[in-house]
């Protein structure tokens, strides 16, 4: 035993002051932590809310990730959320469910690690709840801004390009990696970027703004894999879609490895976080160069509508199988 104070042998009200001291304070007229409610102004007529949750054992592995990691990623899932419709970031609460033995070390991470991701992308951390439980379960539910008309799944029209932001297949390799040491041929250099993409994910809130300025039509955040956040996509839009496979932006640092298992990582791997979109074809250029500031790279995969929805030479619902949805049994 570590001999460190756990949350049992401190009890709630001790817990509570330790995560509210590493907490930041609310500007001047926010009423944040330490009322029943938080109390901030409302900056407008359109709000963005998402949620998004991480279980112990299910979404992250503490023998892995710590809780500086953990944190970091809850906050990240929302944002991403909150970048999908082309929106800002605001204002957040959390609830944190412990198990009694745990540590306060790993207390003091998951505040730090939302607190370093909530300034990275300006939100304003006003709140949360604490319980007990069977494992850690971190949740952040995220209010977002609009400032014009958000961008839905259900948008595309036929004969549209798909698009996506960024590079595919990172973060899906890195956790490969943190399992158990796998992927031999990727250099140490990159083995360490391709675990920071899994551990501390990258949220592309100033791209989904740009985005939604060059006028994409349809959007979605790219978490559970290329092959299920498409097909969510088509769904939405009630239509077809053929993407080729050679066009994928597949992380560079898996080039070595043999073309299958890198085309897989990047299909059906999720956690990447970059944006899947659709847009006129005409109109591809004015995204890029919104884009540009931001250094993030747009590739246009495929083309949205007909009847059929194909990625390379395999209908998309295949893939999609191959991929993991949250409550499907294996």
């Amino acid at each position: 035993m570590s001999g460190e104070s756990t949350v049992s042998s401190l009890g709630e009200v001790e817990v509570l002051r330790a995560i509210a001291e590493r907490m930041p304070p609310p500007p001047p007229g926010e009423t944040w932590g330490g009322d029943d409610t938080a109390i901030f102004p409302c900056p407008g007529p359109h709000l963005l809310f998402t949620i998004d949750m991480l279980v112990e054992g299910l979404d992250f592995d503490l023998a892995y990730c710590s809780g500086e990691d953990v944190g970091w990623k809850a906050m990240a899932a929302n944002v991403s959320d909150i970048a999908s419709m082309g929106g800002r970031a605001s204002r957040a609460v959390t609830s944190l469910s412990l198990p009694p033995g745990t540590e306060m070390g790993l207390v003091s991470g998951l505040c730090d690690g939302l607190v370093a991701a909530a300034t990275e992308w300006e939100v304003g951390l006003s709140g949360g709840d604490l319980s007990g439980g069977d494992q850690v379960t971190l949740s952040v539910a995220l209010l977002g801004l609009l400032d014009g008309p958000g961008v839905h799944r259900s948008g595309a029209r036929e004969g549209e390009a798909i698009c996506v932001t960024g590079s595919l297949g990172g973060a899906a390799a890195g956790l490969r990696i943190l399992r158990d040491d796998s992927l031999a041929t990727v250099n140490a250099a990159d083995r360490g970027r391709l675990v920071t993409r899994q551990r501390r994910p990258r949220a592309r809130l100033k791209e989904g703004d740009a985005l939604r300025r060059a006028g994409v039509t349809a959007m979605i955040d790219v978490s559970d894999g290329l092959a299920i956040d498409l097909s969510h996509l088509c769904d939405a839009s009630r239509l077809g879609c053929s993407v080729d496979a050679a066009t994928l932006p597949i992380d560079p640092a898996l080039d070595g490895l043999d073309r299958n298992e890198s085309l897989e990582l990047a299909v059906i791997g999720g956690e990447d976080y970059e944006l899947l979109f659709t847009i006129e074809s005409d109109r591809i250029e004015d995204a890029r160069r919104l884009l540009a500031p931001t250094g993030t790279p747009i590739t246009t995969i495929g083309t949205i509508g007909g009847a059929d929805r194909t990625l390379g030479d395999r209908a998309l619902d295949e893939w999609r199988t191959l991929g993991w949805e949250h409550l499907r049994e294996s």
